[in-house]
């Protein structure tokens, strides 16, 4: 049981003298040393502190090279000796210098080695500018979860050594140049967040403007509601995805801080912080990579005026402000704040916070938006906008009088086909085949009544016909065998033997018998086959219903090798010369105009037929008078329209029309009465209204 507590009380003392060398560095970086002086220091305890077996510090010279300015150890790594070894470690340090990232190299990679080494390498910065790489030597034996450690460390290290090559003008307080830029540029921020009193906006102008004001690398602007912690802006991004791992940290930590209403600030160490903030912090910083962090809570501005009293001055001081978000500033190369940024930083939270509670209490304004636009309506009764006002008002009551007044027809369209009155469907009068020779009609050809239109085969009726003819010349042969063998008998008629003739006459009357019988037969297979004969002539033969043409050009193409059923639809044989007449489709929607319409008529003692025009395809740009006839008693259902009426609609008497061709789509406006100007133009708007929003 010793074993272990002795090994926990080593890593104990490691840690403490790892921590002691690093709060050393950092003493050295605020120093005023020469170069040389300060990175042998530096090199020395960064050595101590990882367990290295050599080290080096190269910096950029005036001639953009590098140059070893300290180094511990580094004749024991071989470097020297080995044949092209500087010169590979020289690629990799500019690799470094130029990337400005941290790195460790360990064999077994793509990358060669100088040495037998695992390499641990760093940039120094100076004003945002790469301007040297610390290289440690470690033994090749490290375990690959301590390299990235080291990694981290020497890259905290570094940032130590980068801020004493920045000099310590960061410690002797801004000029009297700078601090007039400052507060210029302060004033500047103050104005642009005062401008507005949406609370998006001005977090927006406080995230853009102050991070060049405070010199940090990037401020985010975290806002409160209830229990609700939003992320509202982040400097360097038009707009903030809640979901993102980082801003979903930064939300985390943002909670926190606000609900301690205290300052939270980390450099790299966590020693004096608060529990409840260990863990969020320890995430975001992950997430982020900053070395620095620093959240500022904003809080909401008191009452300007006050209630005077004893009582109200304890209470004064007993109430808490409640804070209403804070500021994320953050620094990511180094852990050191910049010069005066936690004064910098409460007083830009002072002032943020002031303007975001009172973009906040503006927007709680309940029906904001109708009443700003009623405050923009009322400025035109002012001045010159008034008459403006009073003349429009007048057009529009002038509209509105005329869309009251004004009657006109209103039109109900439909549309369809113009057709012959007198149309006749064609049917099969047989079951059969429709052959090339039997179909005897072309499309668009004039037929008169009684013409063969179409001559069916069938092979089962042609077979019935055959027996039939077979059957009737075997009663034939059979006759003729019958009457052969009487005229024997009558040849054996004078006999004398009285009982031979006796049986002779006999066998005769039997002959008889049997061949009227026969002959009987014969009739009944005649005339079977005459009906089957009757049948072929008049079943098989498709004649023409009545005088007139046949419209389906492509009729052989339809008909030709079909076979059909007794009854099947073929073709409709029109009269094209006759009557003409309209076959129309209405909407079912559209049907309350008209029925009303017929219904106003009817009332009156008028006829229910409505007038309308109608226009045909062929030639859109006349319209002709027709009336409505007939209307259908059902609706039906159409493949494109839907739910339909079928209407009938003929054109006036004595009016000249175009030659008529079957088939020609026609428009036609029925006018079912006058109405209103307003609902003739926004009729259609009123009836979706109606159908689709009305209970």
């Amino acid at each position: 049981m010793s074993e272990p507590v002795s090994n926990e009380e080593n890593l104990r003392r490691v840690r403490e003298r790892v921590m002691q060398l690093a709060r050393e560095i950092e003493q050295l970086s605020g120093q005023e040393l020469p170069p040389p002086q300060f990175f042998a220091e530096f090199l020395a305890r960064v050595v101590a502190a990882i367990g290295a077996r050599a080290g080096g510090v190269w910096l950029v010279d005036e001639g953009g090279r590098l140059s070893l300015v300290a180094q511990t150890n580094l004749e024991q790594t071989g470097l020297a000796e080995r044949p092209g070894a500087m010169s590979v470690n020289e690629r990799l340090l500019m690799d470094v210098l130029q990337k400005g990232e941290a790195r460790t190299i360990a064999h077994g990679g793509e990358t060669q080695l100088p040495t037998e080494h695992v390499l641990v390498m760093a940039a120094l910065h100076r004003e945002k500018k790469c301007v040297g790489v610390v290289e440690l030597f470690q033994r090749s034996d490290v375990p690959v979860k301590a390299q990235s450690g080291y990694m981290q460390f020497l890259e905290q290290m570094c940032g130590y050594a980068s801020r004493f090559l920045e000099g310590r003008r960061r410690n002797q307080g801004m000029t009297e140049d700078l601090k007039s830029q400052f507060w210029t540029d302060f004033e500047q921020l103050m104005l642009r967040m005062q401008r507005s009193l949406h609370e998006q906006e001005v977090a927006d102008a406080v995230a853009s403007d102050s991070r060049a004001l405070l010199g940090c690398d990037r401020i985010a602007v975290a806002s409160r509601k209830g229990r609700s912690v939003q992320i509202l802006a982040v400097s360097g991004q038009s707009s903030v995805n809640p979901r993102a791992n980082l801003i979903a940290a930064m939300a985390k930590l943002a909670r926190r801080v606000i609900e301690m209403g205290e300052s939270l600030k980390y450099t790299g160490r966590i020693e004096g912080l608060a529990p409840q903030v260990e863990e969020p912090l320890a995430a975001f910083v992950q997430e982020s990579g900053s070395r620095m962090v620093l959240l500022v809570p904003t809080f909401e501005s008191p009452p300007l005026v006050r209630r005077q009293g004893e009582e109200a001055d304890r209470e004064q001081r007993r109430a808490r402000p409640k804070a209403t978000g804070c500021l994320i500033i953050e620094q990511l190369a180094e852990s050191e704040p910049a010069p005066q940024l936690e004064q910098h930083s409460e007083l830009l939270a002072d002032h943020a916070g002031a303007a975001l509670w009172n973009a906040r209490q503006h927007e709680r304004i309940f029906g904001l938006k109708l009443w700003t636009a009623v405050g923009s309506v009322r400025e035109w009764f002012h001045g010159r906008k008034l008459m403006i006002t009073l003349a429009v008002a007048a057009a529009l009551l002038v509209l509105v009088a005329a869309m009251t007044l004004i009657r006109l027809e209103y039109p109900v369209t439909a549309e369809g086909k113009l057709m012959p009155v007198e149309q006749h469907a064609v049917f099969a009068t047989w079951d059969g085949l429709i052959t090339r020779e039997g179909l005897r009609v072309d499309g668009n050809q004039v037929v008169s009544a009684r013409d063969v239109l179409i001559v069916l085969e069938n092979e089962e009726l042609d077979g019935q016909i055959e027996e039939a003819a077979a059957t009737v010349r075997k009663q034939q042969m059979l006759v003729q065998a019958k009457e052969e063998e009487i005229r024997k008998t009558e040849s054996q008629k004078n006999a004398v033997d009285t009982e031979t003739a006796r049986n002779g006459e006999l066998s005769r009357e039997r002959l008889r018998v049997e061949l009227e019988r026969l002959q009987g037969d014969e009739l009944i297979a005649r005339q079977q086959l005459k009906t089957l004969e009757n049948r072929r002539e008049t079943k098989l033969k498709v004649l023409a219903p009545a005088n007139g043409s046949i419209p389906d050009f492509q009729l052989r193409q339809m008909l030709e090798n079909r076979p059909v059923r007794t009854g099947d639809y073929l073709f409709d044989v029109m009269n094209d010369k006759g009557p003409w007449h309209m076959e129309l489709l209405l909407d079912e929607k559209r049907m309350g105009h008209l029925l009303r319409a017929q219904r106003e008529k009817l009332a009156a003692g008028e006829s229910v037929e409505l007038p309308g025009a109608f226009v045909l395809a062929s030639d859109p740009e006349k319209k002709y008078p027709c009336r409505l006839t007939k209307v259908a008693s059902r609706s039906t259902t159409d493949s494109e329209k839907g739910a339909v009426f079928e209407l009938t609609a003929v054109a006036d008497d004595g009016q000249e029309l175009p030659p008529l061709r079957i088939g020609t789509e026609v428009t036609v406006r029925i006018y079912c009465g006058k109405t209103s100007l307003a609902y003739w133009c926004f009729g259609d708007v009123v009836e979706f209204l109606q159908r689709y929003l009305w209970l």
